[in-house]
């Protein structure tokens, strides 16, 4: 029983250590950074896409960032998750919007996004689920950031975040051991 108690301890320290708390927003960001979600085979956008769309144009409007950044290449099909992305957003709001088309994970998107907002602060965009890992790759590439979301529960969703959050981990840990 303490042996149970001390392994679930450890794993405790350990996700907490990986997985940091989302620092708070503070103020107007100079950028956003919505997170990409592939299309659907036909180009058109997958619900999860549009829910974060809908809190990009929120936010906008709320006046919490100045300019938007999509990230997300064409990683299932030959559609561009940022450039669908963008359509869907500028046909509903008006907004400054730059598109980052070559990242084809999580990762990526934030490679290639400091490319463009380089050493300023940003708003991360994306789904509840995925807002802790992406802020915590977030950490290894933006000095001042934070995230904002929409609530996702589905389970197949929160399910392909854990196997992600393991995945995670299990590379953060390798680059640590010779």
């Amino acid at each position: 029983m303490i042996l149970l108690l001390l392994l679930i301890l450890v794993c405790f320290f350990v996700y907490e250590y990986y997985f940091p708390p989302i620092p708070r927003p503070k103020g107007v960001y100079p950028y956003a950074l919505l997170l990409g979600c592939p299309t659907h085979a036909d180009g058109s956008l997958c619900t999860s896409a549009k829910k974060r769309c809908q809190r990009a144009i929120q936010a906008y409007q709320d006046h919490q960032f100045e300019t938007l950044v999509i990230t997300g290449g064409a990683v299932k099909n030959q559609y561009t998750e940022s450039i669908a992305m963008k359509n869907y957003i500028l046909a509903q709001c008006s907004m400054p919007i730059i598109c980052e088309t070559r990242s084809k994970n999580t990762w990526e998107n934030m490679v290639y996004s400091k490319e463009i907002i380089q050493n300023q602060p940003v708003l991360i965009i994306t789904s509840g689920t995925h807002a802790r890992r992406a802020c915590a790759i977030a950490k290894q590439h933006f000095h001042q950031y934070s995230a904002i979301w929409y609530p996702e529960h589905r389970p197949k969703h929160i399910f392909r975040e854990m196997v992600s959050r393991l995945l995670y981990i299990k590379i953060e840990l390798q680059k640590r051991l010779p």
